[in-house]
């Protein structure tokens, strides 16, 4: 192996290093989400030369369309599935250590309305957090019907008999998988956004690396690789296609639906589980930036690019579950809302898809094509570990192990005990970026109109969006107001009537060219469908 040295996390400077380097990379890596962008620190880390290249923005997919939790999965406990569950909450607990500034202990209520029910979810929820002991957050416990109205005001109080709270992780996912990629770039990851892989290099009958194209330009980016992991989620199967030798198909899709209401309705920063649907799933209500989060659906779709635009019917599924248990949840105060496409390992297309198991799968064709695939935030770094080990005896690569288990990841600054005792960051993502909060302070130094609001009622300012962009690696209007701050997703009509203000903030403050904003601003229509039911505005 060679001695890496890290990359500036700036798109320039990766595709420079492409263009320079003349030997192959030992990894190539497609898909920029959850697990792609894993999968190219654990291979960095461990000194493999590694290239990603993701075709949109690290994360624009499923990945950032989550529930926000980083959780062993109460629902699994429910199915059976024990270990699932001991394993996510391994990983919870170490993602909890290594990013403290992103992952976060938030206190979830279940409310019961029978004694039947308290005792059925003391006993489960007790179990559950016995599964995970030695993370440092306590046990499960019991509210009697009084508590459970202090966590949760405006809980329905007829028939309630109390209720259990108990403490998971929550975090942003889209910052978690910027957070990944930027520790990926300093151990000297190349990893490029907007690089559509539009075909594989065969050698003899063996995949040598991939071919694609430069969204932003046009041209085309050539990785030669030892090696070729294919973890492009929902798109498994579009990959697999692309290599003669490979003929599988693997994928099963459900769409998850998610709405953002009023923060109001859980002002005491506890999140709630309506754990009875009608459908006999369950759904959460998080507090989340000022906003409450609730989802999600689980319905199957027949393509990986269904619709992202949120269906009315999943909507109003999801409000009318809820006001079961808030009667003040209602149409009115639906703020935004979205929808992702989750991947799921199956090969029985007639099985329900909310029965599918959440485990991974990885698997090497013929032709020496890796493929991961299925699998949840949660585990996303477990998958890594695996598929990295896998791919490193395919390619003949020098033996070096696994540290990302405990590796600190980029912002990471607070020790294990101070981070045991925080609640999630429910109205201030400042504390987000861990470290990376001295970089935006500086810019609202050097240009003091930065530190006005983005956008009314939201948490963040300018600066924020112009960081997104000098520092994050965001080339778009929708990558700054969707992923580098979550704007969109918490308020989508809030945001776009700031949006002319802050392309323009951005164009200024950003280094980019005269007419950036212009051309953004014309694109933005069309991406704020994904952020409103449907039906509901233009």
């Amino acid at each position: 192996m060679s001695n890496i040295q890290p990359l500036k996390f700036r798109r320039p400077v990766m595709l420079d290093y492409i263009d320079a380097v003349d030997e192959p990379f030992d990894v190539a890596v497609i898909g920029g989400g959850a697990t792609g962008v894993s999968v190219a620190l654990d291979s960095a880390s461990r000194g493999y030369r590694t290239a990603l290249l993701e075709r949109g923005d690290f994360a624009s997919g499923t990945s950032s369309r989550s529930t926000k939790l980083i959780h062993g999965g109460i629902r699994y406990m429910r199915q059976g599935r024990l270990g699932l569950v001991r394993e996510s909450l391994r990983e919870r607990r170490l993602l909890m250590r290594n990013a403290p500034h992103l992952v976060h202990a938030l206190p979830i209520v279940v409310p019961a309305y029978s004694q039947w029910q308290l005792l059925k979810y003391t006993t489960g929820l007790m179990t559950y957090s016995t599964i995970a002991r030695g993370d440092g957050l306590g046990r499960a416990r019991r509210l009697s019907a009084g508590a459970m109205v202090e966590a949760a005001p405006g809980i329905q109080t007829e028939g309630l008999r109390g209720g259990v709270v108990y403490l998971d992780g929550q975090t942003d996912d889209a910052r978690l998988a910027l957070a990944i990629a930027k520790t990926a770039a300093a151990h000297g990851a190349v990893i490029i956004n907007y690089a559509d892989v539009r075909a594989l290099l065969i050698n003899r009958g063996r995949v040598c690396g991939v071919e694609a194209e430069d969204v932003q330009t046009g041209e085309t980016i050539r990785i030669d690789a030892k090696v070729v992991i294919n973890a492009t989620g929902i798109h498994t199967d579009t990959m697999m296609g692309m290599d003669p030798e490979d003929s599988t198909r693997l994928m099963r899709w459900s769409r998850g639906t998610h709405v953002v209401l009023a923060g109001s309705l859980l002002d005491e920063g506890h999140g709630l589980v309506v754990p009875e649907t009608s459908d006999g799933r369950l759904i959460y209500a998080l507090p989340w930036l000022g906003g409450t989060v609730v989802g999600t659906t689980d319905v199957s779709v027949d393509s990986p690019d269904a619709d992202a635009e949120p269906p009315q019917e999943d909507v109003e599924f999801l409000v009318n579950e809820l006001r079961s248990y808030l009667p003040e949840a209602g149409r009115a105060r639906i703020l935004s809302a979205f929808t992702g496409i989750r991947p799921l390992v199956s090969n029985n297309p007639s099985s329900a898809t909310a029965g599918i198991s959440r485990s991974h799968r990885i698997l090497v064709s013929d032709s020496g094509l890796v493929t991961v695939t299925g699998g949840k935030w949660t585990t996303a770094r477990l998958m890594a570990e695996q598929t990295v080990a896998r791919a490193a005896l395919v390619a003949g690569l020098p033996h070096s192990g696994s540290s990302t288990d405990r590796l600190k990841l980029e912002g990471s600054e607070r020790s294990v005990s101070e981070q045991a005792n925080r609640r999630s960051p429910v109205d201030d993502p400042d504390l987000l970026y861990g470290t990376g909060i001295n970089a935006i302070r500086e810019l609202e130094k050097r240009w003091p109109e930065l530190s006005s609001p983005l956008a009314e009622g939201l948490p963040y300012r300018l600066s924020h969006a112009v960081y997104g962009v000098r520092e994050e690696m965001a080339q778009t209007l929708e990558d700054v107001l969707a992923r580098r701050t979550r704007a969109l997703f918490l308020n989508a009509e809030a945001t776009m009537s700031a949006a002319p203000h802050v392309a323009n903030a951005v164009e200024s403050h950003a280094g980019l060219g005269a007419g950036w904003a212009k051309t953004e601003l014309l694109k933005l229509p069309e991406v704020s469908r994904a952020f409103r039911p449907s039906g509901t505005g233009k």
